[in-house]
């Protein structure tokens, strides 16, 4: 054999693979997985804890041996293409889902069972799967800055992979392993997405239909990505406080070790989460509950976050 076919031989044997079409996969997975917990939030009525396990571009073929049967699969397609992708929610997510969304109690952990799923589990898990999609699109607008002209859309639902081919199994494709924590508990599953190289292609070109502003600055342009990576990065003093009682001065001056000042019986139900502002003031977002998990001291939500933050950082994010 010639010194050409064996080079040949050792190229077409190496099979690498491509990269990704939208710039900081994992920046963008980071940002995913804080969607995510926004997301699935309203649905399972608890507070949910999303983590990126892998990032990474591999063969579909390599992608899909892992997912076992049965699983939540939902077939997703980027709007007026037809570039599709998957969304696997494991067994034991798709369990606890399920069951709260039912009305179940997020501070127990029951045993997830493992059983073909209904026709009433896909309709149920239909809502989360569009949330899994949502927040990804979520991400992608967030990272570049501007809307996404197209939805990715949830076009049907599968529980067996062997009955899933979104495209053939040596294309490369996107894929994000997040797992989930969900409520007091810590109910835990794992969900995976999977995009080939060519949907990333259809996503980027509807961000890139979006009209860039002829005045932005280019030098503000090549700054964008860190400016907004240090803005989400950085970190916020968040003060819960229990109770404030007003004093006089001369009380105060009065105030000398083993006084004691009450706080009343019902103050742990009433816990205020303060922020600072400017001028040496503070301002309160929310408030919750005082409460143990996991030995330590929590605060449990009553309400959910002032409005007025969100606005605030969204033109940030």
């Amino acid at each position: 054999m010639s010194i050409t076919e064996n080079l040949l031989k050792r190229k077409l044997q190496q099979g690498g693979v491509a990269r990704s079409p939208l710039p900081e996969p994992d920046f963008i997975g980071e940002t995913f997985a804080r969607q995510l917990e926004e997301g699935f939030r309203p649905l399972v009525k608890t507070m949910v804890s999303a983590m990126v396990l892998e990032c990474k571009i591999i063969k579909l073929a390599d992608a899909i041996q892992d997912i076992s049967v049965p699983t939540m699969l939902g077939l997703a397609e980027v709007e007026d293409t037809k570039a599709q992708g998957l969304l696997a929610v494991d067994t034991d997510l798709a369990y606890h889902l399920i069951d709260l969304m039912l009305g179940g109690d997020h501070a127990s952990a029951p045993v997830p069972i493992t059983r073909s799923f209904t026709s009433i589990d896909m309709a149920l898990c239909r809502l989360p799967l569009e949330a899994l999609a949502n927040a990804f699109m979520g991400a992608v607008a967030s990272c570049f800055g501007r809307p996404v002209t197209r939805s990715l859309d949830i076009v049907g639902q599968r529980q067996d992979i062997t009955q899933v081919r979104i495209a053939p199994d040596y294309v490369d494709v996107l894929v994000y392993n997040i797992a989930l924590d969900i409520g007091e508990a810590a109910r835990a599953g794992n969900l995976q997405l999977v995009l080939p190289l060519a949907t990333l292609d259809a996503i980027r070109a509807a961000v890139q239909d979006e009209v860039p502003d002829e005045h932005a600055s280019q030098a503000q342009d090549l700054w964008k990505i860190q400016m907004r990576r240090a803005a989400v990065t950085s970190p916020v003093v968040i003060n819960a406080v229990l109770h404030r009682k007003k004093l006089t001065i001369a009380a105060l001056e009065a105030l000398k070790p083993g006084d004691v000042l009450e706080i009343p019986a019902s103050a742990p139900d009433n816990v205020g989460l303060m922020v600072s502002q400017p001028g040496e003031k503070t301002a309160q977002i929310a408030a919750g509950k005082l409460g143990i998990f996991q030995g330590n001291k929590v605060v449990k939500l009553d309400e959910a976050v002032d409005r007025r933050v969100h606005e605030q950082l969204k033109p940030l994010l």
